[in-house]
């Protein structure tokens, strides 16, 4: 049971306003925090809270953001001995989340900029291993390290944001496709897909070979997972959204780490929708994450 992230590392520059501004307009901010952020050390945070022996590969800037992130890595039980210092600035993301839980994000790369995984990397661990990825970080090491993960033998999962023009390689290499409706757009050039019915067909046209899922996340309508012959959905429970910054990034590295444990897809997608609803809830992304037995206790109420 091992999940193995590369991506990036950020240091998030939270702020709250009243509502989001429009171009070209100016507003004030209630509150200022920095948080733990970036896709790649969220979503192996999210992993390592639910219970999987999680490492991270990416790199930090030689600064004080640099040494917070690292620490607060392995404070949450991640394995940063992937994580490099290298010369320059920590990446960092500016985000504004409004009073209705909606965020805008600016994206400051730093240090992500030059991560690349480890040559001839194959440690992904024994047993049923894990490799998530996400388009933070190069797209040359992106598409690398999913190959090296497939060539290992480890279950490859893709999350396809930001959404980025990448190499029909990078679809055929990954087993398990993660991505939103408007990512899902992106990538096959047409507006965003309306009802279950036009998701599921769109969802389809992205799959490459018949043993890979594609996985839509609809925001408070759930999900819908799509094989050549399959459907699933799941739905979302409803709840008051704080704020959902990190939410698609506990979706995937709760999903990442249900799979190493050998979990069916379809529970480890309840198990991930769940983790998403709670996150949603809290403010922050790695701040909001839930642990496994916030998790399972939601499960079970819901169940009741």
């Amino acid at each position: 049971m091992s999940v193995t992230v590369f991506g990036s590392i950020n240091m998030d520059i939270v702020m709250r306003v009243d509502r989001l501004p429009q171009a070209g307009e100016t507003v004030v901010a209630s509150s200022l925090q920095h948080l733990p952020g970036g896709k790649g050390s969220n979503q192996a945070i999210a992993s390592a809270r639910f219970g999987a022996d999680t490492r991270m590969i990416g790199a930090v800037g030689e600064d004080d953001f640099g040494t917070s992130m690292r620490d607060f890595l392995s404070d949450t039980g991640v394995d940063v001995g992937g994580v490099a210092r290298l010369a320059g600035p920590t990446g960092l993301a500016h985000v504004f989340v409004s009073d209705e839980g909606e965020n805008q994000i600016v994206i400051v790369a730093g240090a992500n900029g030059d991560v690349a995984p480890p040559a001839g990397w194959t440690a992904f661990g024994e047993g049923r291993a894990v490799a998530l990825t996400q388009l933070e970080a190069p797209i040359t090491a992106t598409a690398a390290f999913l190959a090296q993960a497939r060539a290992a033998g480890a279950i490859t999962m893709l999350n396809t944001a930001p959404a980025l023009a990448i190499p029909e390689a990078m679809l055929d290499d990954a087993d398990l496709l993660v991505l939103n409706e408007t990512e899902l757009a992106f990538f096959l050039g047409t507006a965003p897909p309306q009802g279950k019915q036009a998701t599921t067909d769109a969802a389809r046209r992205l799959l490459r070979r018949a043993d890979q899922w594609v996985v839509v996340t609809l925001g408070g309508a759930g999900i819908v997972a799509v094989t050549q012959d399959d459907v699933f959905t799941v739905a979302t429970p409803h709840v008051p959204a704080l704020d959902t910054t990190g939410a698609g990034d506990t979706f995937c590295g709760v999903l990442a780490a249900a799979l190493s444990e050998a979990l069916s897809m379809q529970e480890g997608l309840r198990c991930a929708c769940t983790a998403a609803s709670l996150s949603v809830q809290r403010v922050g992304a790695a701040a909001s994450m839930p642990v496994r037995a916030e998790i399972e206790a939601a499960m079970a109420m819901g169940a009741a």
